[in-house]
């Protein structure tokens, strides 16, 4: 026993706590930075929209005479022109892109903290899986150790009788389950270490977890806080942008004006200038039609925003029931349950020492293996439901 402590002790030493895990995922994992790089286009889409458009410059000869292409100089018609054309935005247009593009900003902002509570609650959620496996692999090898035992104890004070027999053979029946019991956990427990390297980012090699069970706050607390949800907050960012862009199809409707200078060059004859404007017909009415169907994704917006608290107001409730009954379910198992059968225990084996029926005391270590796997289901469903509530209002840790 002490060389295993010996052995678990450089593990301990290095486990990863949670909020490590955590912090580090938020500071590298790749789909942050993903988000991260779509705020930075934003800027360079904000710069954009605050500039004019650019001017358009052509060039010009007038009158070419076939007979003589060369000779420039022939009649007052012939010149060489250079234009330029300025499209001027209408009074507002430009603040509204602007404002358009400040409030996909703040959309893809809330889009990243989100992310950020998806990841964590990813990571709590695998973490605590990892606690349970390793703590039902520990009380699999204390009952494969103490099946053995018995066995072994129970063959050395038994008969040849055949009854004796089928004792051992259950025991060891018990025994082969034990060992495929463990098998799967194992297999189990290496998928989610490497899920949650994954998520943090991390090579994680063992961690630490916080399992202690805490009275719970009430529902009403939670429920209150829904405002705070970080897909409701983005649904009101998504909002805003449609209110946004409903401004830009408004003033897209009116004329922006382009203006016109131009230079005309001629051989013999004095050079001159021309001023002008112009501007489209908005004659087909495709401005209006797409101004009533940005109004239309509004109302679709609001909708959705409703929809999503109300359902978020739902979940919180389903999640705070399951919360409940694992905090109910560990507190049985603490105070009636598990005392109550380890006495029992004790006092079969107590019997089976004196040479008594080796088949009753395996069905109780296998009630008690039953219990004890409850009572670890129960600490992780409590902190993994106590996770996925905090996440619903927004907490990050």
């Amino acid at each position: 026993m002490k060389l295993f402590a010996l052995f678990l002790l450089p593990i301990f030493l290095y486990a990863t706590s949670v909020e490590t895990l955590v912090e580090h995922a938020k500071n590298s994992h790749l789909s942050l930075e993903a988000i991260k790089h779509k705020l930075s286009t934003l800027d360079n889409e904000y710069e954009i929209s605050r500039n004019f458009a650019n001017p358009e410059l052509s060039l010009s000869m007038s009158d070419i005479q076939l007979r003589d292409i060369s000779n420039r100089s022939l009649e007052p018609m012939q010149y060489t022109a250079i234009n330029v054309n300025q499209k001027i935005p209408y009074f507002g247009k430009r603040d509204a892109a602007s404002q358009k593009i400040e409030a996909q900003k703040v959309q893809l902002n809330m889009s990243l903290e989100e992310a950020k509570v998806k990841l964590t609650k990813a990571i709590k959620l695998s973490a605590f899986t990892i606690w349970r496996l390793e703590e039902q692999l520990k009380i699999v090898d204390d009952y494969l150790s103490l099946t053995k035992q018995n066995i072994d104890l129970f063959s050395a004070y038994s008969t040849n009788d055949s009854s004796a027999h089928m004792g051992i053979m259950n025991a060891e029946l018990a025994l082969s389950q034990l060992k495929i019991k463990k098998s799967k956990l194992e297999s189990a427990l290496v998928g989610q270490y490497k899920n949650i390297s994954y998520l943090s980012d991390m090579d994680v090699k063992s961690i630490e977890a916080d399992m202690s069970m805490h009275e719970l706050r009430p529902m009403d607390y939670y429920l209150n806080a829904v405002d705070e949800n970080k897909a409701y907050k983005m649904k009101e960012a998504e909002l805003d942008v449609a209110n946004a862009d409903v401004k830009v199809k408004e003033l897209a409707s009116f004329i922006d004006p382009v203006v016109q200078v131009g230079y005309f060059r001629r051989e013999k004859f004095e050079d001159y200038m021309s001023v002008g404007i112009g501007f489209s017909l908005p004659i087909y009415g495709s401005e209006l039609s797409k101004e009533e169907a940005a109004r239309k994704i509004v109302l679709s917006a609001k909708s959705e925003t409703e929809d999503t608290k109300n359902q978020i107001s739902s979940q919180i409730s389903a999640v705070y029931l399951q919360l409940q009954s694992a905090y109910e379910i560990y507190n049985i198992l603490q105070n009636e349950s598990l005392p109550q059968l380890e006495h029992m225990k004790d006092l079969t084996s107590s019997s089976l020492r004196s040479g008594a029926d080796l088949f009753l005391y395996i069905q109780m270590l296998e009630k008690k293996l039953t219990l004890d796997e409850q009572n670890i289901d129960a600490i992780a469903s409590y902190h993994q439901n106590l996770a996925t509530l905090e996440a619903l209002i927004g907490e990050e840790l």
